[in-house]
């Protein structure tokens, strides 16, 4: 055993034999020749034969580009000469076309038109749409002066009114066209024209509102028929019915005048003569109370008082009725009925104008007129001086006792005239709202 306080060494391994080393060293460059070998071999394989020509650098298509773009631009360049070329003899017709007729503007805008849209890149359609223009322009110059004339004719017409005569001018002018550009611009202004009466019609009526307003009806009516007579059937219909409209205005206008008038004259004909005329009625002067209303007759008031007119001789009917039945029985004996429910018995003596005198035998007793009973004026005159069956009767009943101040006798008598159909509307309006009714007290 070794001392362990001595150091432990590394052991050194046992160098190698010469021979191993010769067969190393041999294997080597044995190795490096066969490297070398095949690196010859391989750069011989990929050198480029003599014979084929050396591989081009850069894009392997470039040599075929050329071609390709060469054979593109060939055909776009034919193409482009063909479509110029149809443009060019297409362009050339259009201007042999325009020397040979150069009135006819309209067929020779229409091949100037055909170029520019059949060929729209070519440098002939700018040509072309220059001579479009160009024709187009001198067309409008000529229906300008084809037409002028006779549109200044139509216009004028329409200026003075005449708007009937100015359409048939431009109708007639429409007619004698073969240009149909003619025709379609006559009709424009046929439209025009018809727009212009109808602004015609507008104005008018904006100027007899005015004239309306100051009630200067005449004038207003004067414009609208003026206008009638010339304008289109649409403006004349409007001015018809503008026409009723102002003559029932009109009428409305002197009604309502009339109505001012009569207002008036009907209040001074209630204060100044239906008092009078009921002082004579209730002191039976109906002859009187006539001659009055005669004397008094107002124009507005013309129905009305025909209406008291009537009612008053209805009711002197009645009183001449029973005055007449009286007098018969003069000299004979009968029963004398009072107001105050007082009887006399005997013989009439006399009637007077006033009163009745009856023989009693010792003596006489005078009957004022007016203080009979009113069962002795309606049994002495119904049946007897007035016939019963006669609806009239009843009427005169009414209107007398309406004159008595009897109302309640008056609308039983009214009432049975309506029941026998007697035309009671004309009494009836008196009784209810006459002049005497206007005249009477009012009753509690």
């Amino acid at each position: 055993m070794s001392n362990p306080s001595e150091p432990l060494l590394p052991v050194e391994p046992d160098p190698p034999s010469r021979l191993k080393l010769w067969i190393l060293l041999a294997g080597a460059g044995a190795a490096a020749a066969a490297t070398l070998l095949i690196f010859l071999l391989f750069r011989g394989g990929a050198a480029p034969s003599p014979e084929l020509p050396p591989p081009a650098t850069g894009d392997p298509t470039a040599s075929r580009s050329p071609k390709k773009e060469s054979g593109r631009s060939s055909v776009g360049e034919s193409r482009e000469s063909t479509e110029e070329r149809q443009a060019r003899e297409l362009y050339e017709a259009a201007e042999a076309f325009e020397r040979a007729e150069p009135a006819d503007y309209e067929r020779r805008a229409a091949r100037w038109r055909e170029v520019v849209t059949k060929f729209p890149t070519s440098t002939w359609a700018r040509k072309a749409d220059e001579k479009h223009r160009t024709t187009s322009a001198s067309l409008q110059a000529f229906l300008d002066r084809e037409f002028e004339s006779t549109r200044k004719d139509a216009q004028a017409l329409a200026a003075a009114g005449h708007f009937l005569d100015a359409l048939d001018a431009i109708r007639a002018f429409k007619s004698s066209q073969t240009r149909e550009l003619l025709q379609r611009r006559a009709d424009l202004e046929i439209g025009v024209l018809e727009n212009a009466s109808r602004l015609s019609f507008n104005d008018a009526a904006s100027k007899a509102k005015d004239l309306t307003a100051r009630q200067d009806y005449a004038a207003a009516l004067a414009r609208f028929e003026a206008l009638a007579g010339s304008a289109i059937p649409e403006v004349a219909a409007r001015c018809r019915i503008a026409i009723e409209q102002l003559q029932k205005a009109v009428a409305a206008q002197e009604k309502h005048a009339e109505s001012k008038k009569g207002d008036e004259a009907r209040r001074v004909f209630r204060e100044a003569v239906a008092p009078k005329l009921l002082a004579l009625v209730r002191t039976r002067q109906y002859d009187d109370a006539l001659k009055e209303l005669s004397a008094a007759t107002v124009p507005a008031l013309k129905d009305e008082v025909a209406a008291e007119r009537a009612a008053i001789a209805d009711a002197s009917s009645f009183w001449e009725g029973f005055l007449k039945s009286l007098r018969s029985h003069v000299g004979q004996e009968a029963t004398v009925l009072f107001i105050d429910g007082r009887r006399v018995m005997g013989k009439i003596a006399k009637v007077l104008a006033d009163r009745i005198v009856v023989d009693v035998g010792d003596g006489t007793v005078d009957a004022p007129l007016d203080k009979l009973h009113a069962d002795l004026l309606v049994g002495w005159t119904l049946g007897k001086s007035l016939p019963a069956e006669d609806p009239i009767t009843y009427l005169k009943a009414a209107l007398f006792f309406f004159c008595e101040g009897r109302d309640d006798l008056a609308k039983l008598y009214l009432a049975t005239a309506r029941e026998l159909n007697a035309p009671a509307d004309a009494a009836e309006k008196v009784f209810r709202q006459g002049f005497l009714r206007a005249a009477m007290p009012l009753r509690k």
